[in-house]
């Protein structure tokens, strides 16, 4: 999960729009590898409240690079700006429950926050939700709401091994399950809208 968890930072790193600013500019110097220079510039910004800073800036703790690796001050960032909102920070929190990193393990806080992040359109919270309530962990057993859940992640999923995954999950999940059962993940998949958390 944190190598997930990585991947995603990056993504959303890369994602920032471009425009003059100390936000903008930390992404260039993370584009260019100046770790440090990110950090530096993010810093004043997360401290103010701003959460896209205070997602960077957690994913710096969270991969060491141009701070020391740090997973309770990455768990502090990724917190803050998840409380504002921000789905890929609320992804990040729930997998640091998940794996107690920087914060005890806790598994019904880590679904929780998958949960936040997935009603939000968070494609891998999606996945994760949905093994967990395929699993009962965390959250009580129910196949019907894993199986929404994986079916509304599957074709989000980049072609390839995450998507695979999903595929073998959602046969293993449907297996356990009668016809009345199928209708109604399908029927609560078909009437999921995404709803962003207001900021």
């Amino acid at each position: 999960m944190r190598k997930l968890c990585g991947a995603l930072a990056l993504v959303a790193a890369l994602a920032v729009p471009a425009a003059a600013g100390p936000l903008e500019d930390g992404v260039d110097a993370y584009r260019a590898k100046e770790y440090a220079k990110a950090a530096e510039l993010w810093r004043p910004l997360a401290e103010q409240g701003n959460a896209v800073a205070q997602y960077q800036l957690g994913t710096l703790y969270m991969e060491g690079k141009g701070v020391e690796r740090d997973d309770a001050t990455a768990f502090m960032w990724m917190q803050r700006a998840a409380d504002q909102g921000d789905a890929n920070a609320q992804y990040n929190v729930g997998a640091s429950y998940m794996e107690g990193l920087g914060v005890q393990k806790n598994e019904a806080e880590a679904a929780r926050w998958f949960g936040r992040a997935a009603n939000q359109g968070m494609v891998y919270a999606q996945v994760n939700l949905g093994l967990l309530y395929a699993s009962g962990t965390g959250v009580p057993q129910d196949n019907v709401e894993a199986l929404k859940w994986l079916h509304l992640a599957l074709f989000a999923l980049p072609a390839g091994g995450a998507r695979s995954d999903v595929s073998r999950a959602i046969v293993d999940v449907a297996a356990k399950m009668d016809y009345l059962q199928k209708e109604q993940a399908t029927k609560r998949e078909r009437a999921w809208k995404a709803t962003p958390e207001t900021k």
